[in-house]
């Protein structure tokens, strides 16, 4: 980056940006975007940061993955809220050692899954940091009577999920134990051969976690079937997670052990690594499936995601009064506190 400079590197990327859309009057070029709304939606916006050393690590983590990851957090947030993703801005803090095929690839990560989501990068911003710094500012749109929010869970309600849990807290482990998804051999004091079963789930968990999956389009089937009463996106798991939604809505909850799905790749890796695969689900984090409330039939909730060709979701819990808090129960009926998942500075 030292031999290019800030504005050579400005004028390459825009050189590369992929066509905007006609809704974007003024992009990359001017001192802001300028974007023109769809009448009668109200605008959603929502911002995340990944730091080199703490959210990724070059030795696992290809630029590509930083990229995708980069959008793909942002696009969870706004899929929570049941919103359209529409337009990104895109703030890099770069040491001045950075190749440029790094930045490059970056971008590239970023630009395909603005592609695959429908989002245009209208802009952003450019710094010398001590290292690698990406936060991405995303826009979306819904109608006001569609957003959904953290506090509308009511008492009696059906706690739901989208989708499997612990699967990329798994991956995220088998990196750092040394598992590489090109490798079938184990840096470290670990055996040395792995079971083909096995090396598919390290493949499957590690990619998981590198490349993560939103799930913004039936976030935006919730909002407009009108089926989730309050939602929120698995980034820190599910414990702290849920944690967040009942504060909001002034519940409590109850979640059983038995119900919440954990697939048998997060299961094979979590043994190899000698984790317990519940745990992983409850306090892992970055699974970035929904979290949702909802008092419509089973039956309802389920067809309105399979109707679309989305996997069905798996009902883990009930909404609960706020006196009896958020509680875990066990397969034998044994009730503990929920406990915990991410939170930085902690």
């Amino acid at each position: 980056m030292r031999g290019l400079g800030e504005f050579r590197l400005l004028r390459r990327l825009r050189a590369k940006s992929p066509p905007l859309p006609p809704a974007v009057l003024a992009g990359m070029g001017d001192d802001a975007a300028v974007l023109q709304p769809s009448p009668g939606f109200a605008l959603v916006a929502t911002v995340d940061v990944l730091v080199e050393g703490k959210d990724f690590h070059w030795e696992w983590c290809p630029a590509e993955a930083v990229g995708h990851k980069g959008l793909t957090v942002s696009l969870s947030d706004v899929g929570a809220m049941g919103a359209i993703p529409r337009y990104a801005l895109v703030a890099l803090g770069l040491p001045a050692r950075t190749p440029v095929k790094r930045v490059d690839a970056l971008y590239r990560g970023i630009w395909e899954a603005a592609e695959a989501s429908g989002v245009a990068v209208v802009g952003g911003d450019l710094s010398e940091a001590p290292c690698l710094i990406l936060s991405v500012t995303l826009i979306g749109e819904g109608e006001t009577d569609h957003l959904i929010r953290r506090s509308g869970a009511k008492v009696g309600e059906t706690i739901w999920v989208t989708g499997p849990l612990g699967r990329a807290a798994a991956g995220l482990c088998a990196l750092k134990a040394g598992y590489r998804p090109e490798r079938s051999a184990v840096k470290g004091r670990r055996a040395t051969h792995i079971p083909p079963k096995a090396r598919k789930a390290i493949r499957e968990t590690i990619r998981a976690q590198l490349y993560p999956v939103a799930r913004y389009r039936e976030g935006r089937i919730l909002a407009e079937a009108g089926i989730a009463t309050a939602m929120i996106d698995l980034s820190d798991g599910l414990a702290s997670d849920l944690t967040r939604l009942a504060e909001e809505s002034r519940v409590g909850a109850r979640i059983f052990a038995d119900r919440i799905p954990v697939d048998p790749s997060t299961r094979q890796v979590a043994e190899l690594v000698g984790l317990d695969p519940l745990r992983l689900a409850l306090g892992g984090g970055e699974d970035f499936e929904l979290l949702f409330t909802s008092g419509a039939a089973s039956a309802a909730i389920e067809d309105a995601l399979a109707r679309k060709g989305f996997a069905r979701p798996h009902a883990v819990g009930e909404i609960c009064p706020t006196d009896e808090r958020l509680t875990l129960v066990g397969p034998r009926g044994r009730q503990e506190p929920l406990g915990s998942g991410f939170e930085h500075f902690r």
